[in-house]
Formats: structure tokens, C-alpha cells, sequence
């Protein structure tokens, strides 16, 4: 699969593909305790990156926090007094605590859940 020299990435459609075909194979082996269908997976996994973390929250801030969490979970964020949307939690600013403030969320096509709404109660969204 590999020629020598060059280096193959999987795109996200290939790694879904993978996926799916990895786990129909799985589903051959009945000894295995999780359902088939990878909606229970995909809920598992959105479940853990909505999953809220008090000592990161104390750590780094609750805008902060909240934004890791918003992104992690594929929303954009923008903050107060800036125009550009915060998308790539990979760049997430730097600096003080209290420096950057949530001004405005856009979750669309998120995999937000109820259950990470509790890193809202602690940030300091301004109008």
C-alpha cells in the first residue's frame, strides 16, 4: 500500500469507510458485547467529548474550558472584542485567564450534548 519515497494520508471519508468495514467484520465475532450498529460508537464517543472536567475548568478557566469543549466538539468560537470565529482547537489563544471571553457560539452540525452544557455554567458569556 506504501510505494517508496511518498507518504499516503486517509481521508476522512477513507478512515469512515475503514471504519465501517472494520466493524462489520466484528460483528462476525458474536462474542463481542457492543452492538453492531456504530450509532452506539459514535454516541459513545460524543458522549466522552462532552464529558465535563471541573479540574480543567479550575485550571485554565471557564472560557477557556468551554471553548476546548465547543471545539473538540466541531462548534466555532468567537470572543468578545475579536471578528474572526475560533474553529481549530489547535489554535486556541494564549494568555491571561480572564483575557478571552466568549462573545458568541455557532454549534451547527456539532455533536454537542446535554451532558457538556455544564461548562456553560461556569463561563461568563457576554451579550
Amino acid at each position: 500500500m506504501c510505494c517508496a519515497g511518498s507518504e499516503q494520508r486517509l481521508t476522512c471519508t477513507d478512515q469512515m469507510m475503514l471504519f465501517g468495514k472494520v466493524s462489520q467484520q466484528l460483528c462476525g465475532i458474536k462474542k463481542l458485547p457492543w452492538s453492531c450498529d456504530s450509532r452506539y460508537f459514535w454516541g459513545w464517543l460524543n458522549a466522552v467529548f462532552n464529558k465535563v472536567d471541573y479540574d480543567r475548568i479550575r485550571d485554565v478557566g471557564p472560557d477557556r474550558a468551554a471553548s476546548e469543549w465547543l471545539l473538540r466538539c466541531g462548534a466555532m468560537v468567537r470572543y468578545h472584542g475579536q471578528e474572526r470565529w475560533q474553529m481549530d482547537y489547535n489554535h486556541l489563544p494564549t494568555g491571561p485567564l480572564d483575557k478571552y471571553k466568549i462573545q458568541a457560539i455557532d454549534a451547527t452540525n456539532s455533536c454537542i450534548m446535554s451532558i457538556g452544557f455544564d461548562h456553560m455554567e461556569t463561563s461568563d458569556i457576554c451579550c
